[in-house]
């Protein structure tokens, strides 16, 4: 190391500085604003590689003064013998790129259309995407369109579309989509009034869409046995654990029959129920005999089930 220093006190190193200049990438490398020579041309080659820091947005610019660099230098480079001329200070503007409303609505597209495979479903964009610009990097920019959160069901969606520049990434487009998800599934085959019970025969399997519901569950035919309707309820509609008052059929800490069957072989046995819920629930439960504890689904009054 001592070597090393006394050579580049010797050999000295000259950062010649423009007025302006444009960079590449979202940092900034002595070497891409300025001419560093030098007689040591392992030190010349460490010095263009000095970062100075962020490289400006697009549409914006950084003024680099000789002396902020001279003082960055001295303070990294203890010892090296640098002497900075030309300009007091470089104007820096990035070198840029415009990526198109078509490339970031394809990324965008993509991505809902490998999450939507399989299912019977359309979209169509909801407002255009405008074309962003960008920093123009050494290794290029990549698209990576991420999930949108929470279910896919019909209604607006956005998908987010991550712009990656140098493998980094550097900024997020946010897309809107409109859905149209068809699922069928068992819905009202008529009208239910309020403080009605709903039986399994009430409902009907139909061609509907799926719509996004929030802080509520969807129940199935078999979770509704028992239960009272809160709300009148149209015809057609889907029943959640929102709609309804379901009384519970186990509670916690309650001795109850396990029935397990496998084919036509049929066996029941104790249990003691490590949850509370209601008709179709699957519940944790532990054998009073094994002490094994096992998950399985309510089926009536202190009665679960477990099909193997």
């Amino acid at each position: 190391m001592i070597a090393l220093i006394a050579k580049t006190v010797l050999a000295g190193v000259t950062v010649t500085l423009p007025t302006e200049c444009k960079v590449r990438g979202t940092e900034i490398e002595l070497g891409e604003l300025a001419q560093v020579a030098g007689l040591d041309a392992e030190l010349v080659e460490r010095l263009r590689a000095f970062e100075l820091g962020y490289a400006p947005a697009p549409g914006f610019s950084r003024l680099l003064t000789a002396e902020r660099i001279r003082a960055d230098l001295a303070r990294e480079l203890p010892g090296v013998d640098v002497r900075v001329i030309g300009e007091r200070a470089c104007r820096v503007w990035p070198a840029v790129e415009e990526l198109s409303s078509a490339e970031l609505e394809g990324a965008a597209r993509a991505e809902l259309t490998r999450l939507l495979a399989g299912k019977e479903a359309t979209f169509t964009l909801s407002e255009p995407v405008q074309a962003v610009k960008v920093p123009l990097g050494d290794q290029g920019r990549r698209l990576s369109a991420r999930t949108p959160e929470g279910e896919l069901a019909s209604g607006i969606v956005a998908v987010p579309v991550e712009v990656l520049v140098d493998g980094q990434r550097y900024r997020t487009v946010w897309t809107s989509w409109r859905l149209e998800v068809w699922e069928t599934r068992e819905v009202l085959s008529r009208p239910v009034r309020a403080g009605e019970e709903l039986r399994p025969e009430l409902f009907e399997r139909q061609r509907v869409k799926r719509e996004r519901v929030v802080d509520a569950k969807t129940l199935v035919p078999a979770q509704v046995l028992g239960a009272v309707a809160k709300r009148d309820l149209a015809t057609g509609a889907s029943v959640t654990d929102q709609d309804v008052h379901r009384p519970p059929a186990v509670t916690l800490g309650t001795t109850l029959f396990l029935r397990v069957k496998k084919g036509s072989i049929e066996a029941r046995v104790a249990a003691v129920a490590l949850e509370t819920g209601a008709v179709g629930d699957r519940i944790r439960l532990k054998t009073v005999d094994a002490g094994q504890e096992l998950v399985a689904t309510i089926v009536g009054h202190d009665l679960c089930e477990l099909k193997l």
